[in-house]
């Protein structure tokens, strides 16, 4: 378990779908800020590999539809 969610207690008390909830307040509320977050040269060097992966392999990603689907099947 991550040892920041371990912290508290009352988030991992929530349901599914109130953790939903709360990850789409977080989102919003980091949003508004993003311009001012810095991305890592680590961050970066990441993104480049995962870009280049896609590209090698473009089936392998999923579909809008695809993604959503596993994330129901993923809820059961």
């Amino acid at each position: 378990m991550d040892r920041k969610l371990a912290g508290l207690p009352n988030v991992r008390a929530l349901s599914p779908r109130e953790k939903l909830q709360l990850l789409d307040d977080l989102w919003r509320d980091v949003a508004r800020d993003l311009n001012s977050v810095e991305v890592s040269e680590a961050e970066k060097e990441l993104l480049d590999q995962r870009w280049a992966a896609f590209l090698r392999n473009p089936d392998a990603g999923l579909t809008l539809k695809q993604f959503q689907q596993r994330l129901k099947t993923m809820g059961r």
